[in-house]
């Protein structure tokens, strides 16, 4: 089969299939990133109603580090080294700022060996940390209650604090990536203080292993606070055992 003929019927597959089961975020693009494909939920994803036949797509935001140049060199690294590129991104998706995945795998036409397209997914990210989650397998701390946040009613510093603490981080480690993100000094002593006499006490945990089995109880590492998020795009590297 020419390459012509495996990439129509790739993608004509797959325009049949999403007018059956439209529950994929898929975009299939010539090995320069020109769209042959867009699926109806990728579409509605990015807040378009249309992704043009030979155009290339690369979702950008104006603010943070998500640039249209990170996407078209994922796509030469795909063709080039003929390998899936997986990332995670924060961008607009959805219809607000939040943090997905996306793959991009190389279309290989077998009868001639030659890279014809890529095709490219996105993923919900649907969780924070697998070692949060491997610790609730092993049952050393238990699954999430899902109860009502609002009922807690944190500040958007409690928020950021809580966020920072769950990804392992001390207190002069936050105070440090506060005062960049924000451009002025914050110190130690204000976020121990803050710890100790708002976020400790809302919680009714004095201690660091108490507050963290509370949080996590409560399943605040699925939770990532609005303010945060700057877009951007980082590579995810393979997981590996050892």
């Amino acid at each position: 089969m020419t390459d012509t003929d495996y990439i129509d019927e790739l993608v004509n597959a797959y325009k049949e299939l999403d007018s059956l089961l439209a529950h994929f975020k898929v975009l299939i693009t010539d090995p320069n990133g020109a769209t042959l494909f867009a699926s109806k939920l990728y579409k509605m994803s990015c807040g378009v109603e249309d992704i043009p036949i030979g155009m290339k797509y690369t979702q950008q935001e104006q603010t943070g580090k998500y640039l249209a140049q990170d996407t078209l060199n994922e796509w030469q690294e795909v063709v080039a080294k003929r390998t899936p590129k997986h990332s995670i991104n924060v961008n607009m998706i959805d219809g607000k700022i939040q943090p997905y995945m996306t793959s991009k795998f190389p279309i290989i036409n077998p009868d001639t060996n030659n890279v014809v397209g890529i095709f490219n997914i996105r993923h919900q990210v649907l969780y924070n940390s697998i070692q949060h989650q491997l610790m609730r397998a092993l049952d050393i701390y238990k699954i999430s209650d899902k109860a009502a946040i609002s009922e807690y009613e944190l500040t958007k510093r409690e928020k950021q604090l809580i966020f920072l603490f769950l990804s392992g981080l001390s207190s002069k480690e936050i105070a440090m990536i506060l005062s960049k993100i924000e451009d002025k000094e914050i110190s130690k002593n204000t976020i121990d203080n803050i710890f100790a006499n708002q976020i400790r006490v809302k919680f009714n945990a004095y201690s660091r292993e108490a507050l963290t089995e509370k949080l996590l109880q409560l399943g605040f590492d699925q939770l990532i606070p609005q303010d945060l998020l700057m877009s951007f795009k980082i590579p995810l590297l393979d997981v590996e055992t050892y």
